[in-house]
């Protein structure tokens, strides 16, 4: 009951600045709609880049991840390295009785339950009127697992991202890293371009990263693209990266802790 009251403090803090998260979804929803654009000019509505993949799934596909990005996708980093850390304000959360990754994952969420709404408002608006472009799966049981995919997406987002965070305890200069990461996480996440029309060895890449598991495999599990099997496969691999990433988390913050002085870095 605690943790939901401390959720409910942030939507209040949150919903005070709801035209900045409107603005932010705004902007993340541009890239996606040029890709649609041209890719609408690149295939006519009958052809298949791959088998399955035509026109109404990369469109799909596009409108998908750009919600999915607002959902999943934390940044949450920006918020511990130079506040936090760079700052000093590290030092109120430590007197309080609650862990410091679950405090900055409720101050992350509602930021990604607003603008996720948002994204949902906009799904619904543009299928009402282009209904025959938008393929999203109607079965009980792949719907299921596309939800359990899409939360365990996010849970290893906000993870990642708070342990790309958490880099500041011994980079002043953070910044540039959190750029490089972003252009992997363009391309082997998927905004870019799907994951299975990617070269091979990038391909390769994306799967053995955590990235395509925060993004590109939620939305294809929702268009349908993936069997039940499949979904299954994936929610054992995020399971096992967020495993992995909870260690890094762990060792990382015990490490960075003992560096860590009240007036910042």
């Amino acid at each position: 009951m605690r943790y939901l009251r401390i959720l409910f403090l942030h939507f209040e803090h949150v919903f005070e600045q709801r035209l900045r998260s409107l603005i932010w979804f705004i902007v993340t929803f541009v890239n996606p709609l040029v890709m649609i654009l041209f890719w609408r000019g690149a295939l006519t509505s009958n052809k298949e880049i791959l088998p399955g993949w035509n026109i109404s799934t990369i469109t799909s596909y596009y409108f998908l991840v750009a919600i999915a990005g607002a959902f999943l996708i934390s940044h949450i980093e920006e918020d511990i390295s130079e506040y936090d850390i760079q700052k000093g304000e590290l030092v109120r959360y430590l007197v309080k009785p609650f862990p410091y990754y679950w405090i900055k994952l409720f101050e992350e969420m509602p930021y990604r339950l607003l603008q996720g709404i948002y994204g949902i408002i906009v799904l619904v608006i543009i299928y009402f009127f282009f209904s025959k472009f938008i393929t999203i799966t109607n079965n009980f049981v792949s719907l299921t697992l596309a939800v359990i995919i899409a939360v365990l997406g996010f849970f290893l987002s906000n993870t990642f991202k708070e342990i790309l965070g958490l880099l500041a305890f011994w980079i002043v200069e953070v910044w540039g890293i959190f750029d490089v990461v972003e252009v992997a996480q363009v391309v082997l996440a998927g905004f870019a371009m799907p994951v299975v029309l990617l070269p091979s060895f990038v391909k390769v890449a994306a799967n053995l990263s955590p990235f395509a598991y925060m993004i590109y495999y939620p939305v294809i599990a929702f268009i349908g693209r993936l069997t039940n099997q499949e979904a299954l496969n994936v929610i054992f691999i995020q399971f096992a990266w967020l495993l992995v990433l909870s260690l890094v988390y762990k060792k990382a913050w015990s490490a960075g802790i003992k560096k860590f002085t009240a007036i910042g870095q």
